[in-house]
């Protein structure tokens, strides 16, 4: 080609793109599930840099609450404990506060009697799939139970979703099947008393009521769970068992081995919707393993591993769940179990499911008075406990060639302080707590790395660095709480 027309090429080339980019939209053009964006002439040109927010004071100031008020105690020289004040009271001005009223302080103030007692104390902390694998409730058990007694793991599923789990390793034999509430709801299941973990699992095919039961095939199976040497120590001290099940047609025959001996044998019950079985664990158990036997399953809805006393925290992780799911089980049959497992505190974390779905301030409303809902179910079942609603985290979607903060995500906040403000909740603003507005991608360009390259999720650092926000927080409703008592 002669350099003429090379020229000319290159001209009709770049004049092309300039009118493409003149009539395209800012906001793009929808191809199907396709956006095409073109850039503007002010994007070509411009040399500023991509802004998010800054974060590292944030970061930087972290600190560990209980270890600075026993560092106030222990300064016995008045000046040097004047300062040691001062810097606890500048500290403590930094912990972003959980949203009450007094109604919920209230409802609080019951809970932290029950902590204070020392009796048995349960935490029951829900979530969608930051707390996977024990995140972001590991490191609030530990700090828990260090400070207020307590042993465990807590309530597990009997069939672990999820590839890693921080706490424990969980193994099953390979015909064990979960039934979860929510997501790809089984058809086959007509029924919903799925329990309060949001899932059963079973070892048996399920069968319609309506067809005859059969002896004909007879089911065995297996559940170990073992400590690992990556948990917290506390963790791994199991010193009672519980089994949680029901709807077998057929009696069913448990073994429960602890390091390789049986410690413990029960026929677990047919035809009931629900029961609980317990067995104390002998010292030094490093490993429980559950072995069935029958000509059915039941559905079983939770094993717990914990002690006698002090503090219980449950980490139930819902992939993909909004926290809806609580008006969708059935009320007797969640409320036996809620009974028996005596919660003192819900902690709720959700709303980052909704926001690639969610369009307009409508659906956040409505989605607003849904939670609200929740929260009065639980209110039902246990009157007696409080609740706190942990907000979602800065969550960012790519536009063009930038991470942001999803535009309607402030709203969604907001909708949920509502539900919980207005049921007598508290609120602890996870979105703001972490920067607000632009932070993910402060976090996740952190060293180490606090967030991963999803921008969604915290990684391991970012959570531990998360939960141990919400418990400062949390240590301070209850520090000031021990005030007002005197």
């Amino acid at each position: 080609m002669k350099p003429i027309k090379t020229l000319f090429f290159t001209i009709a080339v770049f004049v092309l793109l300039a009118g493409t980019m003149l009539v395209t939209p800012e906001e793009g053009v929808k191809i199907g599930e396709f956006n095409f964006h073109m850039p503007t002439f002010g994007e070509m040109f411009s040399t500023e840099k991509e802004e998010f927010a800054d974060v590292s004071e944030i970061i930087e100031k972290q600190f560990d609450l209980d270890s600075l008020m026993e560092a106030e105690s222990n300064t016995a020289d008045s000046l040097a404990a004047k300062n040691a004040t001062a810097i606890h009271d500048s500290l403590v001005q930094s912990i972003y506060k959980i949203d009450i009223t007094e109604e919920g302080r209230e409802n609080l103030a019951r809970f932290f009697q029950k902590l204070k007692s020392g009796k048995t104390t349960r935490i029951m902390h829900y979530g969608d799939s930051q707390l996977e694998g024990d995140r972001i409730t590991a490191n609030l058990r530990n700090k828990l139970q260090s400070k207020f007694n307590g042993t465990g793991i807590g309530l597990r599923p009997a069939v672990q979703p999820y590839d890693f789990v921080f706490s424990a390793v969980q193994t099953n034999s390979s015909n064990w099947t979960r039934y979860p509430i929510y997501g790809n709801v089984d058809s086959l299941v007509n029924h919903n008393r799925y329990g309060v973990m949001g899932a059963f699992s079973r070892f048996a095919p399920l069968t319609f009521d309506s067809i005859p039961f059969e002896n004909t095939v007879l089911h065995e199976a297996e559940l170990s769970i073992s400590k690992t040497t990556i948990s917290f120590n506390k963790t791994r001290e199991y010193r009672r068992m519980r089994l949680f099940y029901g709807n077998a047609r057929s009696p069913v025959d448990l073994k429960l081995l602890v390091n390789g001996n049986v410690v413990f044998t029960e026929t677990l019950k047919s035809n009931i919707d629900y029961d609980v079985v317990s067995c104390d664990l002998p010292p030094a158990t490093d490993n429980v393993v559950l072995k069935f036997s029958g000509w059915d399953s039941p559905d079983i809805y939770g094993l717990e591993l914990a002690e006698n006393r002090g503090v219980i925290v449950d980490n139930i992780a819902l992939r993909g769940s909004s926290g809806t799911i609580f008006t969708q089980t059935d009320f007797k049959h969640s409320t036996k179990m809620y009974s028996d497992l005596d919660p003192g505190l819900f902690i709720l974390q959700f709303g980052g499911n909704v926001m690639p779905y969610i369009k307009d301030q409508k659906a956040i409303d409505s989605y607003g008075r849904w939670f609200a809902g929740q929260i009065k179910r639980l209110r039902q079942s246990c009157p007696n406990a409080a609740v706190i609603v942990i907000g979602p985290s800065d969550m960012s979607t790519k536009v063009k060639d930038k991470y942001v903060t999803y535009e309607l995500l402030p709203a969604v906040v907001e909708a949920l302080k509502k539900a919980a403000i207005s049921t007598g909740s508290g609120y602890w603003d996870m979105y703001q707590a972490m920067g607000g507005h632009n932070s993910m991608p402060g976090w996740v360009n952190a060293k180490p790395e606090l967030a991963a390259p999803d921008y969604v999720h915290f990684t391991p650092k970012g959570s531990t660095l998360i939960s141990n926000m919400f418990y400062n927080a949390f240590l301070l409703e209850y520090n000031n709480y021990l005030k007002r008592a005197i």
